[in-house]
């Protein structure tokens, strides 16, 4: 990570870009996300930006701002040290600034206070550059793929337009009121605008609050506490006042591992698990529920209070004005029993959704949508086909529990950022926890080759050194400083189409060598001969891998795919050579029991080669990039050594573009 080294940017000509000399990003809406967005690249060198929002200031929920109520994630959540650490704009950066960093310490909880929280974000606010209050975007326009985004708003000067490289969306959600509240008036408001009505309804005689997430907790606790306060009936229609689920191994549901597995699942399925896990973000903190629970048992044993009623599985059907009050009806969903209450107020706790976007309208077509309609960004938060377009929020859809959690927000703002300034300014992790989602992994990574004959080193800087058919070959793990040369020669060439690599910049053939580096279940090696690079062999865990799609993986298994590098002195036998040297690399790990490979249904002669070897051919099967034949080569015994009699096919007939080996998906 370089990125806290960097000095201010260099802003454009203009604030507002132009058409020929656009900025680099601009982002529409300035929540947390985009306000986070906006301080990893305040440092960034030459990086022109411009963030956007209606509202005249930044302010979080100010109607939810109660005096004791905490954040429901650690402060390491804030909107920077997730990805950067050492960020001017951490939350630490403000403790310490504003005098806080001892009484913080001394009070020993990872969770801020909710108003802290709010005056921490707008200090990093007061300070960053780019952004731009009071102004309401109408409307987004592209002529042709290529051409800057045109984004016109409306603000204190009148109409402005801005132009830029990269758009992204970053409005966040507003509050929803059940329309079976429509008509009562001003007795009824959304728990976010509590403390703004707040005196008038501890005035009240009795207030009913609908709903049971966090935010409708902490109003029935206020006016629990409140002294001589209201009658409160609280009453929701899920089946229970459930806690929120906050245990470690279930927060491991925001991790890159579960994204993963989430956006590999059928769009309908994905809707079904989210709507099967509302415990996981909006439930009710223990700590707010032990409050409220004492509060109750307080105000029964005092009996001077006036009367409290909780009830669950009970949905809001209708609502009308009474005599100056209102009359709620009431329908149980597991009993079906109706029940009618006069009430003088309502306090709506019923959630957020997504914004409109109806500045986007014109722009649609040139959007990722999904069958309902919505913005469907890819893995990377992208949601155009070029690239140029980023999602902040309105991602749950396809991102899980990842897209609302403040805590990811750093990670994506990072993999954002990297793809618009074109290198790693950010370090993003892709491995984070200790379950799996959808495939069970090996045990450990294969091969492991710490202690094994012929290995030297270890971890990461482990060699293998093995002798077949009188020629002595050298596995070292690819080191994409040192390699990316040779890796980027060979890759990017025709000849290795289904590397998918042809004519990839170093960058790329970086990127996907960089991401094997990080992912367990892969290993890259280059083949060395007398200190030449003569073969590049590739190791993976077919249990993390499209195989396991279409084939029961057993634990014992690993995958192999070979590419031999071409040249103009082909030396006969080298094939069979290299394919018993990636035999005895695999072997050397005794947990390994089988191999197995996956070339083309049309790659005979590749198909003859693994033949040759031993591998028995199981059946064809279809993975995301071709019909594979499925191969499969059993341990030896001690005293067989079939693999190393492969035969000898020339070289050039081991690679041709229209019979290629099986080869490594980036996907995997």
């Amino acid at each position: 990570m370089t990125s806290q080294h960097c000095s201010p940017a260099t802003p454009t000509a203009t604030t507002h870009g132009a058409e020929d000399e656009p900025l680099d990003m601009l982002c529409v809406g300035i929540g947390p996300f985009g306000l986070g967005l906006a301080c990893l690249a305040d440092p960034l060198d030459n990086l022109s930006v411009a963030f956007l929002d209606r509202a005249p200031e930044f302010n979080w929920h100010p109607g939810l701002l109660f005096d004791r109520a905490t954040l429901q994630v650690p402060f390491l959540a804030d909107l920077v040290t997730m990805a950067d650490p050492t960020s001017r704009f951490s939350f630490l950066a403000w403790l310490k600034e504003t005098g806080k960093l001892y009484p913080f310490y001394v009070r020993e909880s990872f969770y801020p206070l909710r108003r802290e929280y709010n005056d921490y974000c707008r200090w990093a606010a007061h300070n960053v550059r780019g952004l731009h209050w009071g102004q309401n975007v109408v409307a987004v326009t592209r002529s042709a793929t290529g051409d800057p985004w045109r984004v016109t708003s409306d603000g204190p000067d009148g109409p402005t337009t801005w132009w830029t490289r990269h758009l992204v969306i970053g409005t966040g959600t507003s509050a929803t009121v059940p329309p079976q509240l429509d008509g009562v008036g001003r007795a009824a408001v959304h728990a976010g605008e509590y403390l703004t009505h707040r005196e008038r309804l501890a005035a009240e005689n009795h207030v009913t609050v609908v709903g049971s997430g966090q935010s409708a907790a902490e109003v029935v606790l206020d006016l629990l506490n409140t002294e001589d306060g209201p009658a409160v009936d609280w009453i929701t229609r899920s089946p229970r006042f459930f806690p929120m689920e906050y245990s470690k191994l279930s927060l491991e549901l925001t991790s890159p591992e579960y994204l993963d597995h989430f956006r590999a699942l059928p769009e309908q399925t994905r809707d079904r698990v989210n709507a099967c896990q509302p415990q996981l973000h909006r439930g009710i903190s223990d700590e707010t529920i032990s409050e409220l629970h004492e509060a109750l048992y307080v105000r029964r044993n005092s009996g001077s209070h006036a009367p409290v009623r909780l009830l669950a599985a009970t949905e809001l059907t209708r609502s009308q004005s009474h005599d100056g009050r209102v009359l709620l009806s009431w329908r149980n969903t597991e009993n079906g029993h109706e029940r009618e209450t006069i009430t003088d107020a309502v306090v709506a706790g019923t959630g957020y959704a997504p914004s409109s976007l109806p500045w986007l309208e014109e722009a649609r077509d040139q959007l990722f949508l999904d069958s309902a309609g919505r913005i469907s960004p890819d893995r990377y938060h992208r949601a155009s086909a070029d690239g140029t377009v980023h999602v902040l929020n309105h991602g749950e859809h396809t991102h899980a529990l990842t897209a609302p959690d403040l805590g990811m927000g750093p990670l994506r703002n990072a993999h954002i950022l990297n793809r618009i300034v074109g290198s790693k300014q950010y370090r993003t992790e892709e491995r984070t926890t200790f379950q799996s989602f959808g495939r069970l992994p090996q045990a450990r990574p294969v091969p492991c080759l710490d202690g094994a004959p012929g290995a030297v080193g270890n971890g990461d800087d482990i060699r293998f050194t093995t002798e077949c058919q009188g020629r002595r070959f050298e596995f070292r793990h690819v080191a994409v400083d040192r390699d990316l040369p040779v890796l980027h020669d060979w890759l990017s060439q025709p000849r290795a189409a289904a590397w998918h690599l042809v004519d990839a910049s170093q960058q790329a053939v970086a990127t996907e060598y960089r991401r094997m580096a990080e992912a367990p279940s892969e290993t890259a090696w280059l083949v060395h001969e007398n200190g030449h690079p003569l073969a590049l062999v590739e190791t993976y865990d077919p249990a993390c891998s499209p195989l396991t799609e279409v084939f029961p993986v057993r634990d014992g298994d690993a995958g192999l795919h070979l590419f031999l590098a071409p040249t103009s002195e082909p030396v006969s036998g080298t094939t069979g050579a290299v394919m018993a040297a990636a035999l005895d690399l695999l072997w050397a790990d005794p947990v390994v029991q089988r191999v197995l490979v996956e070339p083309d249904v049309h790659n005979h002669a590749v198909r003859a080669v693994n033949r040759k070897a031993g591998f028995r051919e199981l059946e064809h099967v279809v993975l995301p990039d071709k019909t594979a034949c499925l191969s499969v080569l059993e341990r030896p015994l001690a005293s067989q050594n079939s693999w190393r009699d492969v035969g000898g096919a020339n070289t050039t007939r081991w690679e041709p573009a229209e019979q290629r080996p099986a080869v490594l998906d980036s996907s995997i």
